[in-house]
């Protein structure tokens, strides 16, 4: 059990594992059914993925 609360734009941890890795990996499930289509990685997915690791350790 985490100390922190959950992150305000996580989804449920009942949702289906397509929908929790693209939020795991800073995307919506559009964006990562075509990062998955294309093999390409966008900076706005990097940023929301770094941002997301990043925000638990500045609170």
């Amino acid at each position: 059990m985490s100390i922190l609360r959950p992150l305000p734009d996580a989804p449920d941890l009942d949702d289906d594992d397509e929908v929790l890795f693209a939020w795991d990996n800073g995307a919506t499930l559009d964006e990562w059914r075509e990062a998955q289509r294309t093999g390409v990685v966008t900076l706005s997915m990097r940023v929301k993925w770094w941002w997301r690791r990043t925000r638990r350790v500045l609170r």
